[in-house]
């Protein structure tokens, strides 16, 4: 059993014919002790759902999922009980599990508080929790019956790095940080040269940390909230960057802006990403270290090939324009101009529900562009999107040298109390030699995905 204590994203949300791996980030017992709501050692005796399995050897075993019953035999954090009931996830179906535990065996247990009822405990694939006698276990085992006594205290482990668009990441040290408890108390850290902070003897609560960054460095992060419990270890991290910026729009042959585009900025090893900002073309590329770029836009092929097109406006690498950043320095007004075939058209129109009602604020987008040229690229990255106003209205943008699917996507309350009713319309192909207006798309199809690109 792996000794991990979050499920990455990928792991949560699955996409039709899509599978991702199952991965989990790290920590150590003090922040899981920290996290957890109740630690204890106990026997499992027994879940509600019974999952057969199958070895190397093709001999067939049971795990047991569902709510999962533990007889408590040492209890490091929590109420002390005989018997503690805990939710275990089986995952069955994804690339998380099957995941459970077997019945009979003694288990260090990390178990979860829920924030919509105090009564739910909760424990599963990615946590510390593991067989007590596991080799795994010995850490866990080592911590717990080591903690100091109760009304100790807790303690915060933080660390600040720099992101420089180089690969890895670069510790920042001598950086003051600010610790304030909600009572008004104000502690202040510096870190060492490994970018790294600790504070003991904490009194357990919340607590709100604010590094104050060296300067032409900021983070899309300024502070976090963090709580800290007694015995156990609050992590908290802030990756910054040099804040260098280059800015401008980007705008078709005839002036017309363009706003759903990702960009990429390339010079010394670095390499620093950006997008379109605004509804007038606007675009930035963020966190630029000191140097000279090339700025480009990836046009894509229905084939995942990708043709760099380069400020200020070529297919030519060495024709493109060096863009000189300066440190923490602004480079803005660029304009850059996409090639020549491809000219800005909108769509414009509304969304109703099944009964004709104007459906306020859901998502419109044009997917899966393509050029209409044999063999051609299209700008997009990604699906344009835009959401509706009260009246159901939308506006996007896209090429007349492009096709697309269009389709409507939205939810909205039900009948029953936290019951809400996923509809899509019909996926519609879409040419725009020409401007689109009214459009009408109706939210008359159960779930959130139609199948526009599929066809």
């Amino acid at each position: 059993m792996k000794k991990f204590y979050l499920i990455v994203a990928l792991c949560l949300f699955s996409f039709p014919s899509t599978v991702f791996a199952c991965s989990c980030l790290t920590s150590d017992p003090a922040g899981a002790f920290n996290e957890a709501k109740v630690v204890f050692i106990g026997r499992m005796l027994g879940g509600t759902q019974k999952l057969s399995l199958q070895d190397r050897a093709g001999k067939r075993f049971t795990i047991e999922a569902g709510k999962v019953r533990f007889a408590v035999e040492e209890i490091f954090k929590g109420s002390n009980a005989e018997q503690f009931t805990v939710d275990i996830n089986s995952h069955e179906g994804t690339s998380c599990g099957p995941y459970g535990l077997k019945r009979g065996k003694r288990y260090v247990v990390y178990a979860y508080g829920s924030e919509n009822d105090e009564n739910i405990l909760s424990t599963g694939v990615c946590t510390r929790t593991d067989l007590a006698d596991s080799e795994d276990a010995k850490e866990d085992l080592d911590f717990l019956r080591n903690l100091p006594p109760a009304g100790t205290g807790g303690s915060m482990h933080g660390r600040i790095w720099a992101d420089h668009r180089a690969g890895g990441a670069t510790p920042l040290p001598d950086v003051r940080v600010k610790i304030s408890s909600t009572d008004g108390q104000v502690i202040t850290a510096f870190t060492d040269q490994n970018g790294e902070f600790k504070v003991k003897q904490l009194k357990p609560g919340k607590y709100k940390v604010e590094p104050e960054f060296p300067a032409n460095y900021t983070s899309e992060n300024k502070f976090a909230e963090v709580n800290v419990d007694d015995r156990g270890t609050a992590g908290v991290g802030f990756e910054a960057y040099i804040d260098g910026r280059v800015a401008g729009r980007v705008v078709d042959k005839e002036g017309n802006s363009f706003n759903f585009t990702f960009l990429k900025m390339v010079g010394g090893g670095k390499t620093v990403y950006g997008h379109s900002i605004d509804q007038d073309g606007g675009f930035e590329v963020k966190g630029a270290p000191p140097g000279e770029y090339l700025l480009y836009i990836d046009l894509q092929h229905r084939d995942n090939s990708e043709k760099p097109y380069y400020y200020p406006g070529t297919y030519q690498r060495e024709k493109a324009a060096v863009i000189r950043v300066g440190l923490g320095e602004r480079v803005e007004a660029l304009e850059f101009r996409l090639p020549p075939e491809y000219v800005v058209r909108t769509v414009e129109g509304e969304v109703v529900w099944k009964d004709g009602t104007p459906a306020a604020d859901v998502e419109v987008l044009l997917l899966c562009p393509q050029s209409t040229v044999p063999n051609g690229f299209a700008v997009e990255f990604g699906p344009t999107t835009t959401r509706t106003d009260k009246q159901g209205r939308f506006r996007l943008e896209g090429f007349a040298s492009e096709t697309y699917w269009i389709e409507a996507r939205g939810s909205k309350e039900g009948k029953k109390p936290n019951e809400q009713t996923v509809m899509h319309s019909p996926s519609n192909k879409l040419s725009l030699a020409d401007a689109v207006k009214n459009l009408r798309l109706t939210l008359s199809e159960h779930g959130f995905f139609g199948d526009g690109c599929s066809r």
